[in-house]
């Protein structure tokens, strides 16, 4: 966030900058990451990963790029704003307005439907939001690790599971990639291989 509000401070009077945050526990567990970020764009929250599920997106962080007539320039894929090069297409393409040889030969994400695991995944996300809702959050939990086993892959589903198990790691501080790191092979060897027994 840090980058990106300093990237708005520069250009926007340019651009719009709206962020997305996708997060199962909502705008409560949202807002002091934006506080400490010192944003001032506008952030909104994601909570029903209605954003993946339009862009078979199953991680973060990606941008949605699109100029002033709404058409998307950059295909929707991961970014990261601390990296020299994106950022200084970003800050020509703010400038110009032309967009950057890079992001047209960018290959996007399929879009498709989602097939029946991803499927039973969102569905078992969406009651977990409702338990959540209900101060029931172990049987959330449950969901949730069920929805990881129907859709291994799905970086969103996986990360709100570890917010909700281990808070810290996710906000109290930088993102621990290390941490998830060991935490995915712990699943891949414990929940997730008793699954494919």
């Amino acid at each position: 966030l840090p980058g990106w509000q300093s990237f708005y401070q520069q250009y926007g009077d340019r651009v719009e900058v709206i962020s997305i945050a996708q997060d199962a526990q909502g705008a409560a567990v949202v807002i002091p990451w934006l506080e400490q970020a010192g944003t001032t764009f506008r952030t909104l929250v994601d909570q029903h990963n209605e954003l993946g599920k339009a862009f078979s997106l199953k991680y973060v962080p990606v941008a949605v790029i699109v100029d002033a007539d709404g058409r998307l320039v950059r295909p929707i894929t991961g970014v990261n704003i601390g990296d020299d090069g994106f950022r200084a297409e970003l800050e020509a393409w703010a400038t110009t307005g032309d967009v950057p040889a890079a992001w047209r030969a960018t290959e996007a994400p399929e879009h498709r439907q989602l097939s029946q695991a991803e499927r039973e995944a969102d569905a078992r996300l969406q009651l977990a939001l409702v338990l959540l809702e209900m101060q029931r959050a172990e049987e959330a939990l449950e969901q949730l690790r069920l929805a990881v086993k129907a859709d291994p892959g799905n970086w969103l589903i996986r990360k709100q599971m570890w917010a909700i198990e281990t808070p810290g790691a996710f906000y109290h501080g930088p993102v621990d990639y290390a941490w998830q790191k060991a935490q995915q092979q712990l699943e891949d060897e414990g929940f997730l291989r008793q699954e494919l027994r």
